[in-house]
C-alpha cells in the first residue's frame, strides 16, 4: 500500500496491527547490517542482483537475532513484527526473500529502493544517497504503525544509517520539523523535492508525543569510531559485533538468554572469534555504556559452558560502566542556534 505520509509502498502488514499495539516493532536495514553485501557501487549491485541466495553471507551472528527479536523473550514464542527497509531494488526481491527463508528469518514486509531506475537514468549519484530515500520509508513506516509501537532500528556505518534514525526519532518524537528540518536535509544533500516533500509531512505527527524509538543499533562495518556516536543520544547503540548488540538487546528485555548463546557460539564456531577478543569486546562495550558490568557478569557462566567466553573471574564492586550518552534533548528556541546545533551533529567531523 502506498502511504499517504510519502510515496512509498509501506507492507499492509504495517495497516494490520491493532491500532492499540504498544510492543516493540523492529526494523532493519539489510545489506552490511544483516548481509554483508556491497551495493554501493554499480559493480556491486549487479553482482548482489545475480549472486544465488545460498551463496549471499551474512553478519556474523546477526540472523540469530533476528530471529530471537521475532521470538521475543517471553516464555511463550511471539511473532514480534518485523520489518526491513533496503537500499537495494525490488527486482532483488525474490532472491533476498529466498535467503531469509534460507536463514529462517520471516519479516512482516520489505521496503525497497528502485535502485535500477537510477542506473538506467545515469543518476549513479543516487545510488550512495540514501538520507532521503530511508527517511520517508522510515515515515511512511510510522505512519502506518500504531502509534504506540516501541521502535528498535538496525544500521551500519556504510553509509548514513545512524543520522537518518537520529533525524527519524527527532521528528516522530516532535522534536524537527518544518524549516528547521528542511535545512537540515538540504545541508546534508538530500534532493530538494524529498526534502521538501518529507518536511511537509512533519505537520502529521503530534509534537511531544514521547520518545517512539527506544534504540538504534549501528553495525561498526567499515571501522568507524565508536565514540563517535555519543553525539546522536542515549538511543544510539554502536557495536562491534552482534554479541554486543545481543547483550544489549538481552538487557533491555527484547531477546532470550538462549538467543545470546547462540549468537556467540555462531561467532566462535563458524566465523573464528576467539574467547579473549570476545571477552574484550564485551568488558569495552560495557565501558561504553552499551549494558551493565552487571548483565556480562550475569551472562558469563552460561557464556563459559558454551565455549563463548573465558572461565569467568571475581570483578570489583566498583567496576562498570563509565560512560553513558548525553540524553539530553533540544532545549534552545533560538532556530538559527538549533539549525547550527544539528549541522554539527550530523557532520562527520570524528567519525574516523
Amino acid at each position: 500500500m502506498v502511504t499517504k505520509t510519502v510515496r512509498i509502498a509501506v507492507p499492509d502488514a504495517a495497516y494490520l496491527l491493532p491500532r492499540d499495539y504498544e510492543g516493540p516493532v523492529f526494523i532493519s536495514d539489510i545489506d552490511k547490517t544483516y548481509l554483508a553485501t556491497q551495493i554501493d557501487s554499480l559493480g556491486g549491485l549487479l553482482r548482489a542482483a545475480f549472486e544465488t541466495p545460498e551463496r549471499k553471507t551474512n553478519v556474523p551472528g546477526f540472523s540469530i537475532i533476528l530471529r530471537a527479536l521475532r521470538r521475543g523473550a517471553g516464555v511463550e514464542a511471539a511473532r514480534n513484527p518485523l520489518f526491513f527497509v533496503s537500499a537495494s531494488p525490488p527486482q532483488m526481491e525474490q532472491k533476498l526473500r529466498a535467503k531469509m527463508a534460507l536463514d529462517g528469518v520471516e519479516p512482516d514486509g520489505v521496503i525497497f529502493k528502485n535502485q535500477l531506475r537510477h542506473v538506467r537514468s545515469g543518476s549513479f549519484r543516487k545510488l550512495r544517497e540514501q538520507i532521503g530515500y530511508k527517511l520517508g520509508a522510515l515515515l511512511g513506516l510510522w505512519d502506518a504503525l500504531p502509534r504506540m509501537s516501541k521502535l528498535v532500528l538496525f544500521g551500519d556505518d556504510s553509509e548514513s544509517d545512524a543520522v537518518v534514525y537520529s533525524i527519524f526519532s527527532e521528528i516522530i518524537s516532535g522534536h524537527l520539523f518544518g524549516r528547521t528540518l528542511y535545512q537540515v536535509l538540504d545541508h546534508l544533500h538530500v534532493s530538494r523535492d524529498e526534502a521538501l516533500e518529507i518536511s511537509w509531512t512533519t505537520r502529521r505527527f503530534k509534537r511531544g508525543s514521547g520518545l517512539p524509538v527506544q534504540a538504534a543499533f549501528i553495525n561498526l562495518e567499515t571501522g568507524s569510531q565508536a565514540s563517535y556516536y555519543g553525539r546522536f543520544g542515549p538511543s544510539m547503540y554502536a557495536t562491534d559485533n552482534s554479541l554486543q548488540t545481543a547483550l544489549a538487546l538481552f538487557e533491555k528485555g527484547f531477546i532470550r538468554e538462549q538467543a545470546v548463546r547462540s549468537v556467540g557460539r555462531d561467532l566462535v564456531l563458524h566465523y573464528d572469534f576467539h574467547p579473549k577478543d570476545l571477552l574484550t569486546s564485551l568488558e569495552a562495550a560495557s565501558r561504553r555504556g552499551l549494558f551493565g558490568i552487571d548483565t556480562l557478569d550475569k551472562l558469563w557462566p552460561a557464556l563459559h559452558a558454551s565455549d563463548v567466553l573465558p572461565p569467568p573471574v571475581r570483578r570489583e564492586a566498583s567496576e562498570g560502566a563509565t560512560t553513558r550518552l548525553d540524553p539530553s534533548r533540544f532545549q534552545s528556541t533560538d532556530a538559527s542556534a538549533l539549525l547550527n546545533t544539528l549541522k554539527q551533529r550530523y557532520s562527520d567531523e570524528g567519525r574516523y
